[in-house]
C-alpha cells in the first residue's frame, strides 16, 4: 500500500511537469511494476497488458461516433441547428440561450463528445449571443455547460468506458442515459430562460422557419434514430456507430456540403481524437491494474464506506472526491482511475452498476467545466477567446445543477432505470 501511494504521488509529479496524461499514467504504473517485480516481469507485464486492453471490440465505437462528428462539424450542421432551434424558440425571451443548450443536447445526440458539442455549437452560438447581449459570462458559460450534455445523452464515449472497465452493457447504459440527459437539458433551458437580464428575441422572417428547418431535418431525426435502434435491440452501439457515420457522410453529400477536402480533414480530426483517447484507455487501464495490484482501490473503497454517519455522508465523500479530481484530472482519465475505487463503494451503498455509470458519467460532466483544468472552459476559450475566469463564473450555477442530479441519480433512480428494464 506505502509504495502504492508513492506511484500515485509520482503519477502526480508527473502531471504537475505538463508530461501528457496517459504517459504519466504509462511511466508511473510501470516504475511500480519494476519496483515490485524487476525489469524483466515488469515489461512482459506491460505488452500483456497493452495488448488486452486494445482487444476490445466495444472500442471500435468510440472512433465512429468521434467521425459522425467531425464530419457533421465540417458539413455545417451545428450552425443548423442553432438557427432552427432559435428559430422556433420565436419570441420567448432569453429564446437564444434556450436555441444553445437545446442546440447542444440535439448535438450531443449524434457524436458523444463534450467537446465537439461545445465547440461545433459555440462556433455560431458565442458571436450570435454576444451580439445578442448576453455578454462573455453567459454567451460563454451556456456553451462550455451545454456540451457536457454530449456525454449524458447518448451515444457517449464515457459510457463506452464505463461499460468496458466494469463490464456492464453499453446498450442498456445508454438507454438509461436518457431520462437524466434530458431532464438535465430542460434544467439548463429553464435556468436559460430565467437567467438576467432578459433578452427579447428577434423575430424570423415569416416562412424562414420552415426553410431552416428543411435544412436540419436529417440531422434532427438522427437521435431519434440511434436512441430507437439501441432500445428496440435491432443494432448494437458499435454498429449504431457505422451506421451514424454513413448516413452523415450520405447527409452531406446529398445536401453538396461534403467535398474531399472537408471530408479528410474530419477523418484527420476523428483520427488524432481517438488516437488520444484509445491511449489514455491503454495506459489508464494498465496504471489502474498496478493500483488494483497494491490494492489502492480496496483500501480506499472500505475506508469511505467505514466512515460513520450513514449512506449520505458515504455518498457525499464520494461527490467530493469527483470534484476534486475533477479540479486537476482530464475527466477520461478520471474515470479510468476512479471507477475501480468508486465502484466497491457504490455497490456498498445498493447502487446498480447502471445507476452509478450514470453517476459517474454526471460526474464527468462537472469535471469539463470546473476550473482550473476543465477543458469544455479551455475549448470555448479557444475559439472565443472569453477570459477563463468569465467561463468559469458563467458555468457555476450549472455545475451547483449537476451536483444536485448526482444526488437525485441516487435517492431516484427509477429515472435511470425505467427505460432499460424495458428494453427488448
Amino acid at each position: 500500500m506505502a509504495t502504492g501511494i508513492l506511484i500515485v504521488l509520482l503519477f502526480l509529479l508527473l502531471m504537475a511537469m505538463s508530461l501528457p496524461v496517459f504517459v504519466a499514467m504509462a511511466l508511473a504504473g510501470f516504475a511500480g511494476f519494476v519496483l515490485a517485480h524487476g525489469w524483466t516481469t515488469a515489461l512482459y507485464g506491460f505488452t500483456e497488458t497493452v495488448w488486452q486492453s486494445t482487444h476490445v471490440y466495444e472500442l471500435i465505437a468510440i472512433p465512429l461516433f468521434i467521425l459522425t462528428g467531425t464530419i457533421m462539424q465540417q458539413s455545417g450542421a451545428g450552425r443548423d441547428l442553432y438557427l432552427v432551434v432559435n428559430a422556433f424558440a420565436g419570441r420567448v425571451r432569453n429564446a437564444s440561450g434556450i436555441a444553445t443548450i437545446i442546440a447542444c443536447g440535439i448535438f450531443a445526440a449524434i457524436c458523444g463528445s463534450s467537446i465537439a458539442t461545445a465547440a461545433t455549437v459555440g462556433y455560431v452560438a458565442i458571436p450570435a449571443l454576444k451580439e445578442a447581449g448576453y455578454g462573455d459570462t453567459r454567451a460563454g458559460g451556456f456553451v462550455a455547460a451545454g456540451g457536457t450534455l454530449g456525454i449524458l445523452i447518448p451515444p457517449s464515449i464515457p459510457m463506452i468506458l464505463y461499460g468496458i472497465i466494469t463490464d456492464t452493457s453499453i446498450g442498456q447504459l445508454f438507454i438509461a442515459g436518457v431520462i437524466p440527459g434530458i431532464l438535465m437539458m430542460i434544467v439548463f433551458a429553464i435556468y436559460a430562460w430565467r437567467s438576467h437580464p432578459q433578452i427579447e428575441s428577434v423575430p424570423v422572417a415569416k416562412g424562414q422557419h420552415w426553410v431552416l428547418l428543411r435544412r436540419s431535418i436529417g440531422v434532427i431525426l438522427l437521435p431519434p434514430v440511434i436512441i430507437g435502434a439501441i432500445y428496440l435491440g435491432v443494432f448494437t452501439p458499435t454498429e449504431v456507430g457505422a451506421l451514424a457515420v454513413l448516413y452523415v457522410l450520405a447527409l452531406g453529400m446529398l445536401q453538396s456540403r461534403l467535398t474531399f477536402d472537408n471530408t479528410w480533414r474530419a477523418v484527420l480530426s476523428a483520427t488524432r481524437t481517438s488516437v488520444m483517447l484509445l491511449m489514455l484507455i491503454i495506459f489508464g487501464q494498465y496504471f489502474a491494474h498496478y493500483l488494483t495490484y497494491e490494492e489502492v482501490p480496496q483500501t480506499i473503497a472500505k475506508a469511505i464506506a467505514g466512515v460513520p454517519g450513514g449512506h449520505f455522508v458515504t455518498l457525499s465523500l464520494v461527490v467530493l472526491g469527483y470534484l476534486v479530481m475533477g479540479m486537476f484530472l482530464e475527466s477520461a482519465a478520471m474515470l479510468l482511475i476512479s471507477v475501480p475505487i468508486f465502484f466497491p463503494v457504490a455497490m456498498h451503498l445498493g447502487m446498480h452498476p447502471l445507476t452509478f455509470g450514470i453517476f459517474a458519467v454526471m460526474a464527468m460532466e462537472i469535471a469539463q467545466i470546473s476550473p482550473p483544468v476543465g477543458i469544455n472552459l479551455f475549448t470555448i476559450h479557444g475559439i472565443s477567446r472569453i477570459p477563463l475566469e468569465k467561463l468559469a463564473r458563467g458555468v457555476m450555477p450549472f455545475i451547483l445543477t449537476q451536483i444536485v442530479f448526482l444526488y437525485l441519480v441516487y435517492y431516484l433512480p427509477e429515472i435511470v432505470l425505467w427505460l432499460p428494464e424495458r428494453m427488448k
